[in-house]
């Protein structure tokens, strides 16, 4: 028997500003996504390690174990995983240039609540 009720899709956060953490998992939580949080690239790994993630949103502009931690161990350990992968920054032009071949897209912040849904949407049906 088939279930009634749809996979929620699971998105993985790595950012290190709490306030983004509940703006970005209020907003994707109303539409219908499930939001993990971690504040560091190591953790961040960790969960990787146990779960899969349908959308891996990533900060790049942290104080240590960010965004390109994470990245690092896509390249090695996962490289599919780095085109469900969006960069979720304030970050220079020249470094989301040099990433933008390696992940799917990116979001500048700061973004308009539909605008991420929409990207996060497309990223988890590809």
């Amino acid at each position: 028997m088939r279930s009634l009720f749809k996979r929620r899709k699971r998105v993985l956060l790595l950012d290190d500003d709490v306030a983004m953490h509940r703006l970005v998992a209020r907003i994707l939580g109303k539409n219908g996504f499930r939001v993990d949080v971690f504040l560091t690239g190591n953790q961040a790994i960790t969960a990787l390690g146990r779960q899969r993630y349908d959308v891996i949103l990533l900060d790049l502009m942290m104080p240590h174990e960010g965004g390109m931690t994470v990245i690092r161990h896509l390249r090695v350990n996962d490289p599919a995983g780095l085109k469900r992968s969006i960069l979720l920054t304030a970050s220079p032009d020249s470094l989301i240039d040099a990433l933008s071949g390696e992940v799917k897209t990116v979001v500048q912040k700061p973004f308009k609540a539909e605008q991420l849904v929409d990207v996060v949407r497309r990223v988890s049906e590809s």
